[in-house]
């Protein structure tokens, strides 16, 4: 069995609770374990083949919608193409984040990982430099690729109707969830009165932490491809609930006035606006 739908991304924009929330519904099936699957995206997953991983969904006979959830496949070159030839008929889900607060939670997201040293400013100077360097930079450092989102949903429209293509706030799935889940359901094919209770008041997943080391968090980054055991147990025993420094005027005006065009063409593609990213 292969999915039905897709929780695209972006990341850092509040694909793992969605991803929680949605599991909860009676008939709606999303692997729980990985919850990333990173099949489309991932060359060496990619090459293992459609029957690979369809067997990575076992259990979900009987649900009315299955998904999977990966926020890079909605920035990733290729993504859109492998999805329509494999799952034509698939419903896309994309969550959107203000690019400037996504990019410096991208950002805190790669400090607890291990993987990130500059200050925020700098960071994002020498990210034009980072992803000339391939894949695995692309992967972590692409803090403001990642928010200009009309240039990778204009992949999608090119092959998917716009009718199986849903546009989700952020800040709305935080602040509006019971709304924004029902519409989420509706869009899927399942009955949104059919959530338990105790969802809508469930605490969003993926609370900001940071790392008591700085030191012990990069050699956490380090080996984590390699021993990904390791790499947790550094994180279980150095990170822990912290609120990020708050990001200064200047930066967030700055990127604010770089990402105006990106507001305006994202407010046509979706029939949404936009404007509260000012």
């Amino acid at each position: 069995m292969l999915p039905s739908f897709f929780i695209m991304g972006t990341q850092k924009g509040g694909t793992t609770s969605l991803h929680t929330w949605l599991q909860r519904h009676p008939d709606v099936f999303l692997p729980a374990e990985p919850q990333e699957i990173h099949f489309f995206d991932l060359e060496e997953n990619y090459r293992r083949g459609l029957d690979w991983y369809e067997r990575l969904f076992r259990g979900a006979e009987g649900h009315a919608a299955v998904g999977q959830t990966s926020p890079l496949y909605m920035y990733w070159d290729g993504v859109a193409e492998r999805i329509a030839r494999a799952v034509p008929q698939a419903r896309l889900i994309f969550l959107l984040r203000n690019p400037t607060e996504r990019a410096y939670s991208h950002y805190w997201h790669q400090v607890k990982r291990g993987n990130e040293s500059l200050p925020f400013g700098r960071a994002i100077e020498q990210e034009p430099d980072r992803l000339r360097k391939g894949a695995v930079y692309k992967r972590r450092y692409s803090y403001l690729d990642r928010g200009r989102y009309a240039a990778q949903i204009d992949r999608f429209r090119a092959l998917f109707p716009p009718e199986r293509m849903l546009f989700l706030k952020f800040d709305e799935l935080r602040s509006e969830r019971r709304a924004v889940l029902r519409r989420a359901a509706d869009f899927i094919g399942v009955d949104p009165e059919r959530f338990p209770e105790d969802v809508f008041s469930a605490p969003p997943e993926n609370s900001a932490r940071l790392p008591k080391s700085i030191r012990l968090q990069r050699l956490g980054g380090a080996v984590r491809d390699i021993a990904p055991k390791l790499g947790h147990l550094i994180d279980r025993v150095n990170l822990q609930p912290a609120r990020y420094p708050r990001l200064d005027q200047e930066t967030r005006e700055r990127l604010s006035a770089t990402f105006a065009g990106e507001r305006r063409r994202l407010s046509e593609l979706t029939g949404l606006s936009f404007e509260e990213w000012r």
